[in-house]
């Protein structure tokens, strides 16, 4: 590649990156896209590294945030979509104790009482079936959406 094509694909992915939170594996799709070569890629995403427009940690936490936040995604979930972006798995572990163990638990409930007042069906055990189904779908253990439900019930009946 020539020094100026070099210059305007690195220049190209540093205002992207400016603009948003991206992964290496973003980066490397877009530069596939545009018919760079794998070495050319390599030595444009080391460059910014270097130069702290790529940032794995920071995008990893800023992904698990948005997406918990936003999306109502569970840690499984957001554990798995980042280790589909190729992110360490040392990475991922951190960035999603980061959030800590309530945060989830907040937004689990808050999602299964809103789901629970849209469910149509009246029979309880269809009701605790759909929520369980939902929570997982989300992204949540087993145990966490029991648990959950049991409070949620608890509460109702109170």
């Amino acid at each position: 590649m020539q020094k100026e094509e070099y210059k305007k694909h690195l220049s190209r992915m540093q205002a992207l990156c400016s603009r948003g939170e991206k992964c290496r594996a973003d980066i490397s799709l877009k530069l596939e896209q545009a018919g760079v070569r794998r070495e050319e890629t390599e030595e444009i995403l080391k460059e910014l590294e270097k130069e702290r427009f790529l940032d794995q940690e920071r995008y990893a936490t800023a992904y698990a945030r948005d997406k918990s936040s936003f999306q109502g995604w569970g840690p499984r979930k957001i554990h798995n979509m980042l280790k589909i972006k190729e992110i360490p798995e040392e990475v991922i572990e951190k960035s999603l104790s980061g959030l800590g163990e309530n945060w989830f638990r907040e937004k689990l409930a808050e999602a299964l009482c809103k789901k629970q007042m849209h469910l149509k069906d009246k029979d309880p055990r269809k009701r605790y079936a759909a929520l369980v189904r939902f929570g997982l779908g989300r992204g949540y253990s087993y145990s966490q959406i029991v648990e959950c439900l049991g409070k949620i019930t608890k509460a109702a009946n109170q």
